[in-house]
């Protein structure tokens, strides 16, 4: 079995030796704006024209209306946080065909692009795949906002959760700030688990609380499933019908 720790220490990722790095706790802001760029759900168009397209293609398309161009300014920006550099452009070759070239060697075609955006979603713990997108998704959304506002209780919001993780780890700003997202993320997570699992246990061994018949009390160690954190990044199916109606397009 091949164990990949590359998100654990932060590692870029390569494809067709392609570095993509995973971006630092101190850009995040940046890449939750800019990552939107990725999150237009393409295939939920009916239109030929489109289908055919590559996303890359595809959010080019879009950013020709000058209401749409602020997708080109975020894949911009994306770009040169997954690459690390300032120096990038972009080619269409004889046949249409669009290409970024950085650094003027690495070069991300149409057909590379699609599985770049893959690992930018698995770097950075956001779901980029074109499925989860769409009216299905909003729906379930709601349902699960629905759900939290029973129990009365809101998650930290991100300055809070930094704080909370310096307050926990006793790590410094500067060290927080040059944590890669997945390493925050999962640290937090697991740092909640810890809390969690000791507090249950030392109720469960002090004898004054009980416990239903076949509660299984959480350990620290326990495997923890795998969450989307992307909830605000989405764009719904209105912002999608708005953009579709700019450009001609029908969305079904």
């Amino acid at each position: 079995m091949k164990i990949d720790l590359d998100n654990v220490w932060g590692n870029p990722k390569y494809y067709r030796n392609i570095p993509v790095h995973p971006v630092q706790m101190e850009y995040i802001e940046q890449l939750y704006d800019a990552v939107q760029c990725l999150l237009i759900p393409k295939n939920t168009i009916q239109e030929p024209m489109i289908i055919k397209m590559s996303y890359l293609a595809f959010v080019i398309f879009i950013s020709s209306d000058e209401s749409n161009k602020h997708f080109f300014d975020k894949l911009v920006t994306l770009i040169k946080l997954i690459s690390r550099s300032e120096n990038i452009r972009f080619d269409v070759d004889e046949k249409k065909k669009y290409s970024i070239v950085i650094n003027d060697e690495i070069v991300i075609r149409e057909k590379d692009f699609d599985k770049i955006k893959v690992i930018i979603g698995e770097q950075n713990l956001i779901d980029v795949s074109d499925e989860s997108l769409g009216s299905e998704f909003d729906k379930a959304k709601s349902e699960a906002r629905a759900f939290m506002n029973k129990r009365n209780k809101k998650m930290a919001d991100l300055e809070q959760q930094i704080i909370a993780y310096k307050c926990v780890s006793k790590s410094s700003y500067e060290d927080i700030k040059k944590m890669t997202i997945y390493q925050f993320r999962k640290e937090l997570e697991r740092y909640d688990l810890i809390k969690s699992a000791d507090i249950l246990q030392n109720a469960q061994y002090s004898g004054m609380v009980s416990f239903k018949e076949g509660t299984t009390i959480p350990h620290w160690l326990d495997q923890i499933e795998t969450k989307n954190t992307d909830d605000d990044l989405v764009l719904t199916e209105e912002q999608l019908n708005q953009i579709s109606s700019k450009n001609g397009l029908i969305s079904i």
